[in-house]
């Protein structure tokens, strides 16, 4: 089989047998590269050594497909749990293994898997490594990564087997916008998969659960949109554009999410921290093309309503200046947008709030902290 075969037919057999996985791989661009001696994967292209893949069967290569996917999805714990470099690329490595050995997939030989660490946590598994290596904390392995353990270099063995412990292969760190389409991509993968009752076992210890205040809040932000879009995927009927290649991909057909934006242009929002609003507006609209979302500019009033789509051009005043009242805001917004599902408020949270919480869900995107009697307050901004 070709490695043109091989790669099309993983990605089909994780689409059909593992929703979750399948959707992921299908995100990477595969590029053959004469260069590499294995296989290595940025985010965006997974590129590979075809006399490297055509070595392969079916199942190992579902799994290295898998195993970078995976790495790409966890980018955002390596800050969200501050550790760094080859040896936390290493545990998620463990860690990701455990998951899809416990899932059903198969794991090659060469792999760095060990029963021994199912059912940890990712930073336990680190911990466990830095203690079995007596790294210490300084060490640059530990931060930086500048060596790995001999086991997960690709060169090391004749046989190549090592190659399934490529961690050197993977990017240990994306770009914020590629991270950002990771984490959206994998949200949506597992609605799918929940639908389908076919979820990943033990996809909560890929890593660590942290304490509020380590919580990266763009991240936070971003999920709680994600939580919003209401997308509906089916693989019967599949897409048309893939089924000559003999793969099964779902359709997908999109509802128009309710959202609205309310910015606060009060007096005690200078511009620093207005534009800071409006840039992480932008932000959103761009991270989310397919949604409508409903812009209020208002500080003790109302002053405009616009509606944007995608990657539309703003061009709007931004009025204000005034005192804060948050209650105009949201009578508007019964009055005029009855379809809200949530509604995201950047603010000071220093203002009048409505006596009575509204029926959707709300979301203070603040700039400092401050209590609001209702919805969920996210500090984005230290002021």
């Amino acid at each position: 089989m070709s490695h043109e075969e091989l790669l099309l037919r993983a990605k089909s057999l994780l689409t059909v047998k593992y929703p979750y996985f399948g959707m992921l791989a299908s995100r990477l661009k595969h590029e053959p590269s004469d260069t590499l001696s294995g296989y290595a994967s940025n985010g965006v292209r997974f590129l590979y050594n075809r006399d490297f893949l055509e070595r392969r069967n079916v199942e190992e290569v579902m799994f290295i497909l898998t195993n970078c996917v995976m790495h790409h999805v966890l980018s955002h714990q390596q800050r969200r749990l501050n550790r760094r470099g080859k040896l936390w690329q290493l545990a998620t490595d463990y860690a990701i293994n455990n998951l899809l050995s416990k899932s059903g997939l198969v794991i090659p030989t060469g792999a760095n898997y060990n029963k021994e660490y199912e059912g940890m946590y990712a930073e336990e598994i680190y911990d466990a490594l830095k203690n079995d290596l007596n790294i210490g904390e300084g060490d640059a392995f530990g931060e930086s990564g500048d060596s790995a353990p001999e086991a997960s270099t690709m060169e090391q063995e004749s046989d190549d087997s090592s190659g399934f412990a490529n961690i050197d292969g993977i990017a240990d760190e994306l770009d914020t916008q590629d991270e950002l389409q990771w984490q959206y991509a994998a949200s949506i993968a597992q609605e799918v998969a929940q639908r389908k009752g076919a979820m990943p076992l033990g996809l909560e210890r890929l890593g660590k659960k942290v304490k509020p205040s380590d919580v990266d809040w763009r991240f936070e932000l971003y999920n709680a949109v994600n939580r919003h879009m209401r997308n509906n995927y089916a693989f019967m009927p599949p897409n048309k554009k893939h089924i000559h290649r003999g793969i099964a991909l779902p359709s997908l057909t999109s509802d128009t999410l309710s959202l609205c934006v309310a910015v606060d242009t009060s007096g005690s929002i200078d511009d620093q921290l207005l534009g800071a609003f409006m840039e992480e507006f932008k932000t959103i609209m761009q991270n989310f093309p397919s949604v409508k979302i409903e812009l209020i500019i208002a500080d003790a009033k109302v002053h405009a309503h616009h509606t944007f789509q995608g990657g539309e051009r703003m061009d709007f005043a931004l009025k204000g200046g005034g005192g804060t009242d948050y209650r105009p805001t949201f009578d508007y917004v019964e009055a005029n947008l009855p379809m809200t599902t949530m509604l995201l408020y950047f603010t000071d949270g220093e203002g009048s709030f409505p006596r009575i919480p509204p029926n959707y869900e709300v979301l203070w995107a603040l700039s400092r902290k401050a209590k609001v009697p209702f919805g969920r307050g996210l500090v984005i901004f230290d002021t």
